[in-house]
């Protein structure tokens, strides 16, 4: 990794990682969908000058609309919503650390819908390695939570939908968007997944803003200012500027940060369990981001 990216990397790690902390806080002064639901709202919103910025224009392409839609579905609303349900269930800093094994299932779908992202021995070891410590986790049955004993399974059932949602939508952006703007892209994405949850929890739900405190209201704004906006601009730009293998370095700090403030902010609990999931986990993703050496051919 260039060493230029390591303050970006850590940067986006501390904003990815405080925002599990803060939708967990915010989860336990609103309903989770309703939480999630305003989050996405308030994004969509901030990110709407952006669709328009460089000469563009507001996007009516079909096309475009009918490929960032689908997208918003898998990419957004799916794994947003899921894994912010299981911080009902979970500690975020053990959230954290099972959707660290995101690349393992990404390279999962690669290997059998992207012909030219197939995975060798050597990566399959990694592949292994990432879902070996999450099988781990989640046979041990901690929770990361003080107050409750063995994880309810829907947390990670929650999880697992969204690592679903998070790898198919990455083989869908690869194979039929590579050509459409990032910025309109972003924000129809957005605005689908907030039409959904706001319909989602207009079904099921009474929204209501009952009990909800300062506090709830901060967490509410950060998670869909810094973790949501900030986060998708600086996870755009290590991409452009410093490539993939940086990016994914991200997925070593995001665990680090949401445990350590889930201690402190949560009074969540860290067990040696977790931390050997951790170490799998870990060194899967590094074996997945770790180039292998090309074949040379002697000179005749």
């Amino acid at each position: 990794m260039h060493s230029k990216a390591f303050p970006y990397v850590g940067l986006l790690g501390f904003f990815w990682g405080s925002n599990l902390v803060a939708a967990r806080f915010g989860t336990g002064e609103f309903s989770p969908l309703f939480f999630i639901a305003l989050r996405l709202t308030i994004a969509t919103v901030c990110f709407l000058p952006f669709m328009v910025t460089g000469g563009r224009k507001f996007p009516t392409n079909r096309e475009t609309w009918g490929l960032a839609v689908i997208s918003g579905i898998l990419g957004v609303a799916i794994p947003m919503s899921t894994f912010i349900l299981s911080l009902q269930y979970m500690s975020s800093g053990l959230v954290s650390i099972f959707v660290t094994a995101a690349p393992a299932f990404i390279a999962i779908a690669a290997h059998f819908f992207l012909p030219e992202e197939r995975l060798s021995a050597f990566k399959w070891i990694g592949v292994g390695l990432a879902l070996a410590g999450s099988i781990f986790l989640v046979g041990l049955g901690e929770s990361g939570l003080a107050d409750v004993g063995r994880v309810n399974i829907w947390g990670p059932i929650f999880i697992l939908v969204g690592l679903i949602g998070d790898a198919a939508n990455a083989i869908f952006v690869r194979r039929t968007m590579r050509d459409q703007d990032t910025n309109q892209v972003t924000g129809i994405r957005l605005f689908t997944a907030a039409l959904i949850l706001t319909a989602l929890t207009l079904a099921f739900e009474t929204p209501s803003f009952d009990g909800v405190t300062g506090w709830g209201v901060f967490s509410l704004v950060y998670a869909a200012l810094i973790g949501a906006i900030a986060g998708q601009f600086m996870a755009f730009y290590i991409m452009r500027e410093f490539g993939a293998i940086s990016f994914s370095m991200v997925a070593f700090v995001i665990p680090v940060v949401a445990t350590i403030l889930g201690v402190f902010l949560l009074g969540e609990i860290v067990t040696w369990g977790m931390g050997i999931g951790v170490i799998l986990i870990a060194a899967g993703i590094w074996v997945l981001n770790r180039p292998e050496k090309e074949a040379t051919v002697a000179p005749a």
